[in-house]
């Protein structure tokens, strides 16, 4: 019977060895993020499991015991916050968040004042951004809201900045402030326009980061992180990486 059992292990630790390591990346990281990923793989031979969704949502989840080994969030107060509750956590930030106005062509909407005008007039029904609850680029759109004077925006919430651009894409909303990177995906741009009508339809202006509190994207690197989970923290802050988030529309630390 312990032979019998000590030949079942043998035959399946190869497959328990090559589990993927789970990680949890903001939303804006959706496009950039895979490619980086399947990059290190190849190189590597380790594997990883993605998982996308708001700061705040995926830190609740690791302190309620989902097994990530690596957290790659959208600003810096979520990860004091696992820092604050998990002792020997790392951070590191790896990139700056951009956020831009995406908005329907025929809407009128060409800038952040034309913007305003549109909402003050009635002829915005409906403005995504992210749930600020739990995602920092919903705190940063607010920001950006109050700075212009705006009370009383008819907003719509996404779970996280990804469903907030969708709400925008599929005409659901008119218009909307989202991550950059993912809005420069939608137009098939792989540089920041002045203001650019995507062939979707979308127009995608960068708004000015001193409009918002700086997001200060942050990686959190739980205790006992594998060596491969550190790998890639080690990638996506070394030169590789930074290029890459550059060129999807981030700013570097």
């Amino acid at each position: 019977m312990i032979r019998l059992f000590l030949l079942m292990l043998c035959l399946a630790w190869p497959a328990l060895a090559a589990a993927p390591v789970p990680v949890a990346a903001a939303a804006d990281l959706r496009l950039a993020l895979p490619p980086l990923v399947r990059g290190h793989e190849a190189q590597t031979g380790a594997r990883f499991s993605l998982s996308f969704g708001s700061s705040g949502q995926m830190v609740q989840q690791a302190l309620n015991g989902a097994p990530f080994q690596l957290l790659l969030l959208a600003d810096s107060s979520h990860a004091d916050r696992l820092a604050a509750a998990v002792p020997g956590v790392e951070r590191r930030p790896y990139a700056l968040g951009r956020l831009a106005l995406v908005a329907r062509r025929g809407s009128g909407i060409t800038d952040l004042a034309s913007l305003k005008v549109a909402i003050v007039a009635g002829r915005i029904r409906h403005l995504a951004i992210a749930n600020p609850v739990h995602a920092p680029y919903g705190v940063a759109a607010r920001a950006v809201l109050a700075g212009l004077g705006v009370t009383g925006a008819p907003l719509v919430l996404g779970d996280n900045v990804a469903q907030a651009l969708s709400f925008v894409s599929t005409g659901a909303a008119e218009a909307g402030l989202v991550a950059l990177p993912l809005a420069l995906a939608a137009s098939g741009e792989s540089k920041a326009p002045l203001a650019r009508v995507a062939g979707s339809g979308l127009i995608v202006v960068p708004v000015s980061p001193m409009l918002h509190p700086p997001l200060v994207q942050t990686l959190v690197l739980m205790p006992g992180a594998s060596p491969a989970a550190r790998g890639l923290a080690d990638r996506l802050t070394g030169p590789n990486g930074r290029a890459a988030l550059a060129r999807a529309g981030f700013g570097l630390p």
